[in-house]
């Protein structure tokens, strides 16, 4: 079985929350916010990173408030690649072949995961 979901953001909606720490911290792992921080906290790679977080919740049918985006972790492998690590209830998905894309250009990011189950 396989399944799908895909989002689409706006960068700058990221710029007011740059200097917000609270809301960092609601939204991103301790290992996502040292990357940010590595990226001097760059609008493309956090609204990646939400959309990767909010692509997967749609890939399962899920809303934004259905789980904690925090379970929801975007680490990178040696390339830049990025990957999901899926923490506490959804740690169920980590045996499912997980795919995920990310992208960004201009105004816009982007990001896609199909889960193939197993």
């Amino acid at each position: 079985m396989h399944s799908v979901g895909i989002d689409l953001l706006y960068v700058n909606r990221f710029e007011k929350y740059k200097n917000n720490q609270k809301f960092l911290n609601k939204i991103f792992t301790d290992t996502e916010l040292n990357f940010l921080k590595g990226k001097n906290y760059n609008n493309h790679t956090m609204a990646g990173i939400f959309c990767a977080k909010e692509a997967f919740l749609k890939s399962i049918k899920k809303g934004i408030d259905s789980y904690s985006l925090k379970d929801i972790e975007v680490v990178h492998d040696e390339s830049g690649a990025p990957e999901l690590l899926l923490h506490n209830e959804l740690n169920k998905y980590n045996s499912c072949n997980i795919s995920v894309s990310i992208s960004h250009d201009n105004e816009y990011a982007t990001a896609i995961v199909l889960i193939e189950t197993i």
